[in-house]
């Protein structure tokens, strides 16, 4: 299968970052209970649009998104970025390619949480350690995003993930539609 480029923004949201937020994330930033949850989150998003914004070559404020039917997110006036974001406690990633849907997934490795058994629950193979198990899962979580659909659909053949090097304690995977990913990294500086 032929590669293609996808670039992936790691971000530390345990940093202290300029928040970029619709009045729409806004709200429901203060929706969240626990205020570091909403920090974390509005650290994700802003984050997201900061580096969309590179790619749109405009400013992170003027971006705007429109939603999928299983809640992916799309840039509404920047055609051929195609982009996704996941974050798990003091990191997020944001995957982002030019003209093939992607999806990336970074999983908090949490000791005692029964990931073989949701495995099965998708039809994945669910044998392997406890770091195996959550690498296996971002792979899945991943194709399913990149699919943009939801985790427990079916999900096309043609959808390839690959692991990324993650923070200790963490799995992570990228996923392209049709072709073999070839992440590039890049980091996030508050």
């Amino acid at each position: 299968m032929t590669t293609h480029p996808v670039d992936i923004w790691k971000v530390a949201l345990s940093d202290a970052m300029r928040l970029v937020l619709s009045a729409e994330e806004a709200e429901r930033a203060a929706r969240f209970r626990f205020p570091k949850d909403r920090e974390r989150w509005s650290r994700a998003r802003s984050a997201l649009r900061m580096v969309l914004a590179k790619y749109a070559r405009v400013q992170p404020a003027e971006l705007r998104f429109a939603i999928g039917p299983h809640g992916k997110p799309a840039l509404v006036e920047a055609a051929g970025i195609e982009f996704n974001l996941s974050h798990a406690r003091d990191y997020a990633l944001v995957a982002v390619s030019r003209n093939v849907p992607v999806g990336v997934d970074i999983q908090d490795i949490r000791p005692g949480t029964d990931m073989a058994l949701l495995l099965r629950r998708l039809g994945e193979s669910g044998d392997g350690g406890t770091a195996e198990l959550y690498a296996r899962w971002a792979r899945r979580e991943a194709r399913s995003k990149a699919a943009g659909g939801a985790l427990f659909d079916p999900l096309p053949p043609d959808i390839r993930a690959v692991d990324l090097p993650a923070p200790e304690g963490y799995a992570a995977a990228v996923a392209l539609c049709g072709f073999e990913p070839c992440p590039a990294r890049f980091e996030l500086s508050a």
